[in-house]
């Protein structure tokens, strides 16, 4: 039941909702979710094991179950570059940068959670 406001007059109307398709926006919204859950548990994790678990699940979520096999590096630098583009190339390599740090906890990262 759909209800439409015309000239201040209430209006109940009835039609039949369409089927969702599934590349509608319910499986859209629920990979969004996925992706901002895995990448706020990679954000918030308490330790390098964690981090580094967020970080393959966050990659398995963009790039596919295919990704988890290369080097977390290089697919955390992939997920970056689809998540977080920019145009200009220092900044996108900072952008690369911080969000490795954030799923493989390097050293200098692990100075700064501290």
């Amino acid at each position: 039941m759909n209800v439409l406001v015309t000239s201040g007059i209430l209006k109940t109307t009835h039609r039949k909702s369409p089927k969702a398709h599934p590349t509608d926006g319910g499986v859209m919204n629920r990979k969004a979710q996925l992706i901002n859950e895995r990448y706020e548990a990679m954000m918030f994790a308490k330790s390098a094991e964690s981090a580094r678990r967020a970080g393959r699940e966050l990659v398995r979520v963009v790039l596919g179950d295919d990704a988890v096999v290369r080097p977390l590096e290089e697919t955390l630098r992939e997920v970056c570059r689809k998540l977080r583009p920019s145009e200009n190339a220092g900044e996108q390599l900072r952008f690369e940068n911080e969000f490795v740090d954030l799923g493989i906890w390097t050293k200098g990262s692990q100075k700064m959670a501290a």
